[in-house]
């Protein structure tokens, strides 16, 4: 792709991640994406076909890098480990680390994250398919790695908690995010913190649940 079009379509990329962040992919126009990007509205049509395609590309232009961030830093620490099970911090920092990095836009906001959110508090067919395509194979590899690490735990305690940790990445940098309320008496956004800060701390607290006691209601489970 010649460097005029492919700048064009870059910026029609990024404009759609910022305007679907803000407000819903169902609800954004592709005239608001197209001036958003200095484009003309046929350049969608030239470029993604439709505002289903731009959708895909999107959402996995924004996710496929975490996730291959996330699954290379898992094949190195089971290549670094063998046979024995992965200490459980790397293990939750290699989950944590690429979500935080890497989900940060060109204005210091989450757009991604903010996308992210939406997109599974309002599923959709397509969006559903997208989010399965990009996460379930990688959540699946933690969670066997998780079980190895953690084998006094049962698999479902395991994939609940691996929920419990995804809820709370995505949580916190929703709430870093410039476009959310400041909660009152939690004051996050004045703690300033760097990504280094804020992912030892949420490694520290996933870490943290994930040794927990095992809960009775899955005893045998």
């Amino acid at each position: 792709m010649a460097g005029k079009e492919a700048d064009t379509r870059e910026r029609l990329i990024k404009a759609a991640l910022r305007v679907f962040a803000d407000r819903g992919i169902a609800s954004a126009t592709l005239r608001e994406i197209t001036v958003e990007a200095g484009a003309n509205v046929a350049a969608v049509n030239y470029y993604f076909r439709s505002k289903e395609e731009l959708t895909r590309t999107v959402l996995e232009t924004c996710l496929r890098p975490i996730n291959e961030n996330r699954l290379r830093s898992l094949e190195k620490l089971v290549a670094e480990n063998g046979e024995a099970a992965i200490p459980l911090e790397s293990l939750v920092e290699a989950l944590v680390r690429p979500m935080v990095e890497q989900s940060l836009d060109d204005y210091g906001g989450r757009s991604p994250v903010r996308l992210l959110l939406q997109v599974r508090a309002l599923p959709q067919p397509l969006t559903n398919t997208i989010l399965a395509n990009q996460f379930d194979s990688i959540h699946r590899l933690f969670v066997q790695a998780l079980g190895n690490t953690l084998p006094e735990l049962s698999r479902s305690e395991i994939g609940l908690r691996y929920d419990f940790a995804r809820g709370a990445i995505m949580q916190i940098l929703g709430d870093l995010d410039p476009a959310a309320r400041d909660l009152p008496d939690l004051p996050i956004k004045q703690a300033r913190l760097d990504n280094e800060t804020l992912i030892r701390q949420l490694v520290h607290f996933i870490a943290a649940g994930f040794r927990a006691p095992a809960s009775p209601s899955f005893a045998g489970a």
